[in-house]
């Protein structure tokens, strides 16, 4: 199940992580460091940066709120019920029960709401009882916002809320100083043939991905391959790389389970690789979310001291 939300004007993937790397294609050059080519790329980043850490604290889905995750099973109607500040999965109704969630046919719907219960998409209301669930769906309940992921044989419910201490205490994220020597000329060298892979989570579970291409660069004297997945090849998500990787500075300055990059993908050949732009697995944050482990092949033997820090807890 692919989790999207979005921070700022960037995507963020909540089973994958947050997205903040902007990406250009440029003139058939060697990879090198980028220094002099778009002069601004360094106040857009702390403005970036500033804007992510105001929606982190504001936002009623901010990764500081990811309180717990639940899983429905499609096998019989469930009761999600609020008893004393926790948010349940029941067999049965009940006098804390705030909604029902069911299956049928493969897909998923909800009735039995408490009145003032809501379930949006967006502004738009999904009605209960005749209209499909569909992947994001909040539903709004007090301090909670619960946000709905359905699949064939379950749903998962990540449920959010305001009063987690994580985010009432929260006031910035943690980053390396911009360092334009991890801006990087890069080739991407597209398979003729875009495989699935199975990616094994932090949860231990797997996560189905398209092996997409391979991304050629140079980064401190020394030459260098990732490579470059997709989590769908339509849609939304086709249009971007997703880039799991770890270096040297995992398990000390950043998030020892690794750091993702989501680069646009060029109409060409050649962009700008930013590795000041990569961020941390949403796991970082809250035990809520599942996130995929780089690949071996992704593993770089390099320190590369940029983009986000580890988040301290």
């Amino acid at each position: 199940m692919d989790i999207k939300m979005r921070i700022g004007k960037s995507p963020v993937l909540l089973f994958s992580g947050l997205a903040l790397l902007v990406a250009l294609t440029v003139p058939h050059l060697p990879a090198q460091a980028v220094t002099g080519v778009d002069g601004d790329w360094e106040q857009e980043l702390i403005t970036e940066r500033k804007q992510k850490d105001i929606e982190f604290k504001i936002s009623a889905i901010s990764p500081m709120a990811g309180k717990a995750r639940l899983t429905v099973s499609a096998a019989e109607k469930t009761y999600i019920t609020i008893q004393d500040g926790t948010v349940m999965a029941q067999p049965r109704a009940g006098a804390e029960t705030i909604f029902a969630l069911y299956s049928r046919q493969g897909k998923w719907y909800w009735r039995d709401a408490f009145p003032g219960i809501t379930c949006l998409v967006g502004d738009r209301a999904i009605a209960q009882n005749n209209e499909v669930l569909p992947p994001g769906a909040l539903f709004r309940a007090g301090r909670f916002t619960l946000a709905v992921y359905p699949g064939t044989d379950a749903l998962a419910l990540i449920i959010f809320d305001s009063q987690r201490p994580q985010q009432v205490a929260f006031e910035h994220l943690h980053y390396f100083p911009p360092d334009a020597r991890y801006r990087v000329r890069a080739r991407l060298e597209r398979f003729p043939e875009k495989r699935e892979v199975r990616i094994i989570t932090t949860r231990k579970l797997e996560k189905t991905f398209y092996r997409y291409a391979r991304v050629h660069f140079q980064l401190l004297g020394k030459n260098l391959v990732l490579s470059a997945l997709k989590s769908s090849l339509e849609g939304a998500d086709s249009k971007y790389l997703f880039i799991p990787f770890k270096d040297a500075t995992n398990g000390r300055e950043s998030y020892e389970v690794g750091r993702f990059i989501d680069v646009p993908e060029p109409n060409g050949d050649e962009f700008i690789l930013d590795f000041n732009l990569c961020y941390n697995p949403l796991c970082n944050y809250s035990p809520a979310y599942n996130c995929p482990l780089p690949p071996l092949e992704n593993f770089l033997d390099i320190a590369v001291p940029a983009g986000e820090k580890v988040y301290p807890h």
